[in-house]
């Protein structure tokens, strides 16, 4: 029963967990750079906590890939498992049409697409200059 709970949990979090660190990532860079580090009334422009933003950036971006590459991963160790058996196997239609093997399915493609969404996060602060917007 305990190693379904993990498997359960683990599936959830391939599910929704890309979605929300893209949420995150997005949100907490932008409070960081826009309303923290380059509104007018900052005392040190581009400065967070004593950090440049554009580190603080850089560490968030990273810490919410790592976290998507961990969904993925826990995905594709899920859908492998659930995978349809050898031929001869009775329980095979049933393993594969399994919600287990679909959510394993949609953990991949959920890691896949926020995961490219977070690395082009990792963009602008690379390319733009600090407190600079585009025109």
């Amino acid at each position: 029963m305990a190693g379904a709970l993990s498997r359960s949990g683990r599936s959830w979090f391939a599910v929704l967990g890309p979605p929300l660190l893209w949420f995150v990532q997005l949100n907490v860079n932008y409070q960081w750079e826009e309303v923290g580090a380059c509104s007018p009334s900052a005392t040190h422009r581009g400065v967070v906590f004593g950090i440049g933003v554009r580190t603080l950036i850089l560490l968030v971006n990273a810490a919410a890939i790592a976290g998507v590459f961990g969904a993925l991963a826990g995905a594709l160790r899920d859908y492998r498992r659930t995978e349809a058996g050898a031929a001869g196997d009775a329980c095979t239609a049933v393993r594969h049409g399994d919600v287990a093997h679909w959510m394993a399915l949609v953990g991949i493609i959920n890691s896949t697409l926020f995961g490219l969404l977070i690395i082009v996060g990792f963009a602008p602060p690379i390319l733009l200059k600090t407190c600079q917007t585009p025109l």
